[in-house]
């Protein structure tokens, strides 16, 4: 039944070996681009409405998993998410023939077939629009105009606000290299607050930056103002920022590196620096779970590390960076700058200081040194301590 399917993936894989990139120009790219977007196109219809099939014959269950789309994501190589939009897809087609026909012929992409799909499903009467709009419009110009179908099929603003606020969610997973990524759905006004908030903490941080002399992208200072909104939100003196759980051996803790075959983790979250866990534990409230390898040995509940006295005093005492020359008093973070808490340091105002993100990350990622004490502080680079070696990473995203 398959067979011609099976000789034309064959076919088109000894054609894609053939082709040596380096020797097609210019125009022949273009043109292999056009022929192999074609042949996508095809393959995303045949593979969309299969899994509607598979779906509907329970086949996935034979494997054991719990849902038809946890089988794709599996089998596919994609994400959960992506497979619950292709087979959400799929079962709006089974009405919308218009849209069917023109996405199996190859005349719409798999992104085309989703939008329309997902606003001729809520109004019927505008598939037709929707699929000449994809013939000739760029995929923004088509969103936004399903934007405008869906929100004219709901015409009470307040059952269309409620619609979207039941299907709100957060979503957050691991990319390839270890970094969390995030995913949310928000309603139009709880959107537009993150974002004006975001905004706003992004001027601030990026003028800052300037002052410093360093030059990021926008985007990467947005993320530092959605992690400093967050992480800071709701959290007053008296406490520390955030219960963290960290599953670290003694021996990475106590070296500050930990080896290929040691634990220093955030379970749920993946693999962190020896030297994140030990700022982690300056002011949060920090579960450790000690263990020489898969070995738990003890659980040590710091508790809340930064006695609310000693914070106020804190306060009192550092109400800017104590980094000469900086003047950040904003997002301050405590650091047991003599002896470190992971050391056993002590949590005594006379080992403490408020530091600045950019300035605590330096100390505790990038070899600088503060020393002294009030109104006597010292501050050194690398540069500045014989014999001190480091790597130039950039900050965090904690």
């Amino acid at each position: 039944m398959f067979e011609a399917m099976r000789n034309a993936i064959s076919g088109l894989k000894e054609a894609a070996g053939d082709v040596d990139i380096e020797r097609v120009s210019g125009s022949e790219a273009a043109e292999l681009v056009q022929m192999l977007n074609e042949a996508e196109r095809v393959l995303a219809a045949v593979r969309t409405f299969a899994t509607r099939r598979l779906e509907e014959s329970k086949a996935w269950q034979k494997d054991g998993h719990r849902t038809a789309a946890e089988w794709v994501a599996t089998k596919t190589g994609t994400t959960l998410g992506q497979a619950i939009g292709v087979l959400e897809t799929a079962r709006r087609l089974a009405d919308l023939p218009l849209t069917r026909d023109a996405f199996r012929s190859g005349r719409l992409s798999e992104v085309q077939a989703q939008e329309i799909s997902d606003a001729a499903w809520a109004d019927p009467r505008s598939e037709r629009k929707l699929v000449d709009v994809a013939r000739t419009e760029t995929v923004k110009t088509l969103r936004e105009e399903c934007r405008r179908v869906k929100a004219a099929a709901i015409p009470d603003e307040n059952a269309r606000n409620e619609a979207i606020r039941r299907k709100r969610y957060f979503r957050h997973w691991n990319d390839t290299d270890g970094a969390v990524r995030l995913d949310a759905r928000l309603t139009p006004d709880a959107g537009a607050e993150v974002v004006a908030a975001v905004d706003a903490a992004r001027s601030r941080i990026f003028a800052e930056a300037r002052k410093a002399g360093r030059r990021e992208s926008s985007q990467a200072y947005a993320a530092d103002a959605l992690v400093e909104l967050v992480t800071r939100s709701g959290n007053t003196t008296a406490g520390p920022k955030a219960m963290v759980h960290v599953l670290v051996d003694h021996e990475a803790l106590k070296s500050g590196r930990a080896r290929a075959d040691q634990h220093c983790e955030i379970p749920g979250i993946g693999r962190i620096p020896v030297q994140t866990a030990r700022a982690l534990a300056e002011d949060s409230i920090l579960k450790v779970l000690v263990s020489k390898g898969v070995d738990v040995r003890a659980v040590a509940h710091r508790g809340r590390t930064i006695p609310a006295r000693i914070r106020t005093a804190l306060e009192v005492r550092d109400p800017i960076c104590v980094v000469p020359g900086c003047d950040k008093t904003e997002g301050l973070e405590i650091d047991h700058y003599r002896v470190a808490f992971a050391d056993d340091g002590p949590t005594t105002l006379d080992n403490l200081a408020r530091l600045c993100r950019w300035h605590h990350y330096q100390k505790t990622h990038l070899g600088c040194r503060l020393s002294g004490r009030p109104s006597e502080w010292r501050w050194e680079t690398p540069s500045d301590i014989e014999g001190s070696t480091t790597d130039a990473r950039p900050p965090p995203d904690r």
